[in-house]
C-alpha cells in the first residue's frame, strides 16, 4: 500500500496534466452499440476498459490514483506467479518495476492507455495458469494455455506474446520435458497474428505480436516501451534460476535490493528525463482552456514565452479576462504568432486555433476546424463537440446540434452540460437571448458570393468587425495582431474606421499607445482617434527620455525601463 501510494504520488507530480489531456482524447459513450463495436476490434476489450477508466481522468488525481492501483495489482499477481517458482519474499517488490514501468512509458503520449489494462489482464491470466497448472493433467493445462493465449489476442491484443513466452518459460523451469509441449502458445499466437493480418485487422506484425500494438500508429517507437516487457520475462528466469541453484535468502535478498534500488532509481529518473516540459505545460494549458479557468493560464509558472503555443493560450486567456488591451505587452511577445501561430496539420495546434475563431466570432472557420479534428480524433475529443454543439446553435442548424447534444448525454461527465443546452434547440428566441450565443448569432458576416476565402484570419477579423456588433474580441485581436507585426497602415485603418471605439467607451489604453506612434506629431489625429490627455502626456515624457538619452549616450533599454509593458516600448525594441 505504501508503495502505491508513493507512486501516485509520483505519477500525479509528473503526468496530472497527462492524464487530463488523454481524457480528451476519446469520448466514451454509455451505448449499447457503441460498446459492442469496441468489443468487436482486435484488443477490444482492453480498448473498452482503458476508455471506461480515462473518462474519469478529468477528476484531480484520479488518473494517478487509478493508474498506481492498477499497476501494484498488476505487479503482486506477478509476484504470485513468480511464487511457485522461488517462494523467497524478497522477490515481491521487484515484480512491482514491470507494472510500474508501465506507467513511466505514458510519459509518452503515443502509448496508449491499454498497454495498463492489458498488462494486468496478461498478470490475471498468468496466475490462473499456474493455478490450473499444478492441479490439472498436461493436456488440460496445455489446452488452458492455448485457450487463455487466443482469448488475451482476440480481446486483449498483442499481450498475449508475453503471456506465451511467460508461460513457456514458466513450464522450461518447472519441467523442461513439458515445457517443450508449450511453444505450442507461441505457435497459437503467430497463427492468430498471421490470420489477423492477412486480413488486415491489423497492419503488421510489430502491431500483433509486440509492445507497438498500444502505440499510436506509424509513430516510431524506441526500445524503451518494451523494456517492461522484457523486464517481466527476465525476472522470471533469475528467480527460477536463483532457486534451481539454490542461494542463500540473504544472497537473493541482497540482490533484489540492489535491483530494487537501481531500478526505483532507473524509474524516477526516467520519469524526469523523458517528461517533455513544454507538451505538459502546453497540455495544463488546454486543460485550462476545456475548463475556462483563465487564471489558470496567467498564473502558470511554466509557461515558455518562446513557444509559440504557450503565447497563444496565454493571449487567448487574456483575451477572455478582459486584459488584452491593457497587459498584452506585460508578457514576452513574438509579433502577430503570438496571438495564432501559422497553421500546421496538427490536431492538437487545430483545437487551439477552434477556441481562438470561436472567441473571436469567426464561426465558420471554428467549426471547419473543430468538425475536422474531431473526424482525424480516433475516439472524438469531447470539448470539440461542446464547441460544435454551441457553432450549430448559433447558425441554426437544431438538427444536427440535437444530433451532438443526444451524444453527450450519453457521456458521464458532459451529461449534464448537455441537457443544458436543450433548452436553444428549435427556440431562435433563446439563442439570440443568450449572451454567449446571441452575441456570436449577431456577429455572423453576411454569406460571402465566393465558395472559398482563403485570406487569413486578418480579414475574418475585419468581416466580423463590419457587422457592427459588439463583438469586441475580434476588434481587440485585429488591433493586437496590427501593433504586434508593427503595421501601422492596419493600425491607421483600424483607427480610421472603428476609432472612437464605441459610442460612450473609451478607446483601449494599448491602441492609444499604437495612435500616438502613428501620428506622432499629429496631436489633433490623436485626440480625434480616442487618445486621452493622459496618453498624451505619457508619450511626449517617453519620447523625452528617448532624446535625452540619446543625448547623453545611454542606454535606452535601461532608460526606458518604466515604460515596460506599452506598445512604445515594444515597438523600439521588441
Amino acid at each position: 500500500m505504501l508503495l502505491c501510494a508513493l507512486y501516485a504520488i509520483l505519477l500525479h507530480s509528473t503526468q496530472e496534466p497527462l492524464f487530463m489531456y488523454r481524457e480528451q482524447q476519446q469520448i466514451f459513450l454509455w451505448d449499447a452499440d457503441y460498446l459492442a463495436g469496441l468489443l468487436r476490434q482486435t484488443g477490444g476489450f482492453s480498448t473498452l476498459a482503458s476508455q471506461f477508466l480515462v473518462q474519469f481522468f478529468h477528476l484531480p488525481w484520479a488518473g494517478a490514483v487509478i493508474t498506481a492501483v492498477i499497476t501494484t495489482i498488476t505487479g503482486m499477481l506477478l509476484w504470485r506467479s513468480i511464487y511457485r517458482l522461488n517462494d523467497n519474499m524478497t522477490w515481491c517488490p521487484l515484480t512491482l518495476l514491470p507494472a510500474y514501468l508501465q506507467g513511466i512509458c505514458l510519459l509518452d503520449m503515443g502509448y496508449h492507455y491499454e498497454a495498463i489494462v492489458a498488462m494486468l489482464c496478461f498478470s490475471v491470466l498468468l496466475y490462473v495458469y499456474i493455478l490450473i497448472r499444478r492441479r490439472a493433467s498436461i493436456y488440460y493445462s496445455l489446452l488452458t494455455g492455448i485457450v487463455f493465449t487466443l482469448l488475451l489476442f482476440v480481446y486483449v491484443g498483442s499481450i498475449a506474446t508475453l503471456f506465451a513466452i511467460c508461460a513457456f518459460i514458466f513450464d522450461m523451469l518447472q519441467s523442461p520435458r513439458r515445457g517443450w509441449m508449450s511453444s505450442a502458445y507461441l505457435l497459437a499466437c503467430l497463427a492468430a497474428a498471421f490470420i489477423t493480418v492477412s486480413d488486415g485487422k491489423i497492419v503488421g506484425f510489430d502491431y500483433a505480436l509486440w509492445t507497438m500494438g498500444y502505440y499510436e500508429y506509424y509513430v516510431g517507437q524506441g526500445l524503451w516501451q518494451s523494456l517492461s516487457w522484457l523486464f517481466v520475462t527476465a525476472v522470471m528466469i533469475v528467480a527460477g534460476i536463483s532457486n534451481r541453484l539454490q542461494l542463500k535468502p540473504v544472497v537473493q535478498a541482497a540482490a533484489v535490493f540492489m535491483f530494487l534500488v537501481a531500478g526505483g532509481l532507473f524509474l524516477y529518473t526516467q520519469s524526469e528525463k523523458r517528461a517533455n516540459k513544454d507538451f505538459r505545460t502546453l497540455a495544463c494549458l488546454m486543460n485550462c482552456i476545456n475548463r475556462e479557468d483563465w487564471a489558470g493560464i496567467t498564473g502558470n509558472r511554466d509557461l515558455n514565452y518562446q513557444n509559440y503555443l504557450h503565447l497563444n493560450c496565454l493571449n487567448l486567456a487574456l483575451s477572455h479576462q478582459g486584459k488584452m488591451m491593457t497587459d498584452l505587452f506585460r508578457y514576452p511577445q513574438k509579433g502577430a504568432q503570438s496571438l495564432m501561430v501559422g497553421y500546421q496539420a496538427y490536431n492538437d495546434l487545430n483545437v487551439l486555433f477552434s477556441h481562438i475563431y470561436y472567441h473571436t466570432g469567426v464561426i465558420s472557420e471554428a467549426l471547419c476546424l473543430s468538425f475536422g479534428t474531431m473526424i482525424a480524433t480516433t475516439y472524438g475529443n469531447p470539448t470539440l463537440l461542446k464547441l460544435l454543439v454551441k457553432e450549430r446553435l448559433i447558425y441554426g442548424d437544431y438538427k444536427v446540434a440535437e444530433k451532438y447534444i443526444s451524444r453527450l448525454e450519453r457521456t458521464y461527465a458532459y451529461r449534464e452540460w448537455a441537457k443544458g443546452m436543450r433548452r436553444f434547440l428549435y427556440n431562435d428566441k433563446a439563442v439570440e437571448s443568450d449572451p454567449e450565443l446571441g452575441q456570436k448569432r449577431r456577429s455572423l458576416p453576411a454569406p460571402q458570393p465566393s465558395f472559398v476565402v482563403l485570406d487569413g484570419i486578418k480579414a475574418d477579423l475585419v468581416k466580423v468587425i463590419e457587422t457592427g456588433t459588439d463583438e469586441t474580441h475580434a476588434l481587440e485581436y485585429a488591433m493586437a495582431m496590427m501593433m504586434l507585426d508593427k503595421n501601422m497602415e492596419g493600425i491607421r485603418y483600424l483607427a480610421d474606421r472603428y476609432l472612437p471605439y464605441r459610442e460612450g467607451q473609451s478607446v483601449p489604453p494599448l491602441m492609444q499607445q499604437a495612435v500616438t506612434v502613428l501620428a506622432e506629431h499629429d496631436e489633433d489625429y490623436c485626440r480625434s482617434h480616442g487618445v486621452d490627455d493622459e496618453t498624451v502626456s505619457r508619450f511626449m515624457a517617453f519620447r523625452q527620455t528617448v532624446l535625452n538619452a540619446r543625448r547623453n549616450n545611454q542606454n535606452l533599454q535601461a532608460a526606458l525601463a518604466s515604460y515596460r509593458g506599452t506598445y512604445w516600448y515594444y515597438y523600439m525594441f521588441d
